[in-house]
């Protein structure tokens, strides 16, 4: 949230009442009216977002364009972000399948960082995925690629069998558990995983919110035992800052972490 939209905040209170009003969820993610007014938008969102793309596509052209078996610091670091994912989660996860599978997870997992990351860069101020949209588009693709690969492996009856049916119980069990399987792997996933990082970012940026301006508003109040006070939700905001990034850097590693393990799940050769 911007200093100037925090001051909105702070003043929105009606005249002589001295209250306190808390910013909104169109304060907090910048949400605009498009043209007539019927559209709605957050047009912050899409600028970091295109800039976050172009970010992720000029560092890695860099670190790509001069290879050399002595890497420079560019080359160091792309390699290091691709190693780490290729091993940790590409390879530890898919196995055999990992290589080939590396180089999209790598890309998800910086898309993600660094779409995360402008909720707490100065200005920007703001998670690209705390807005649903975004979380639903890369749920949606993890989802295609993983009924794609698994139907191309197996076919369309072999891998509804391989996601539904579990062998090796009675015949019975299976009335109630392929429903429940079905449900949960074809159309619970894509879901789940979206909801997790909208949910986990926008909360932050919320809690960060409310905690900065908590602390403007003491501090402008032009009370002595209010100012003094303003230093509580001022730590607060600022420890709250550093808990994001840890969320931040979480929630990118298990978002693509669970990609991993549902294309997994559609190579696997048994349920």
């Amino acid at each position: 949230m911007s200093l100037t939209l925090l001051s909105q905040s702070l003043m929105a209170a009606p005249e002589g009442e001295g209250g306190f009003t808390p910013p909104t969820v169109e304060h907090s993610f910048f949400f605009d009216k498009i043209g007539d007014g019927s559209v709605i938008a957050s047009v912050k969102a899409m600028v970091l977002l295109v800039l976050g793309t172009l970010i992720i596509i000029g560092f890695f052209l860099a670190a790509s364009r001069k290879a050399a078996m002595m890497p420079g610091k560019l080359q160091f670091m792309g390699e290091s972000i691709y190693g780490f994912v290729r091993n940790g989660i590409a390879i530890e996860i898919l196995g055999k399948h990992g290589k080939a599978w590396a180089g999209f997870l790598t890309t998800l997992f910086v898309f993600i960082l660094i779409q995360n990351l402008w909720g707490i860069v100065p200005i920007a101020q703001l998670p690209v995925t705390s807005h649903f949209a975004i979380p639903v588009m890369l749920a949606v693709l993890v989802w295609l690629l993983y009924m794609g690969v698994g139907i191309k492996k197996h076919g369309l009856f072999g891998f509804f069998k391989l996601m539904c049916y579990i062998p090796g119980i009675p015949v019975g069990m299976h009335v109630l558990l392929i429903p429940i399987e079905f449900l949960s792997n074809i159309i619970l996933r894509p879901f789940t995983l979206a909801v997790r990082l909208f949910a986990n970012m926008f909360a932050g940026h919320m809690l960060i919110t409310v905690a900065a301006v908590g602390f403007l508003y003491l501090l402008e109040s032009g009370n002595t035992t209010q100012i003094a006070l303003s230093i509580l939700p001022g730590i607060g905001s600022l420890g709250l800052v550093f808990f994001e990034l840890l969320i931040i850097s979480l929630q990118a590693y298990v978002f693509t972490l669970l990609a991993a393990i549902y294309l997994e799940s559609s190579l696997a050769d048994e349920h």
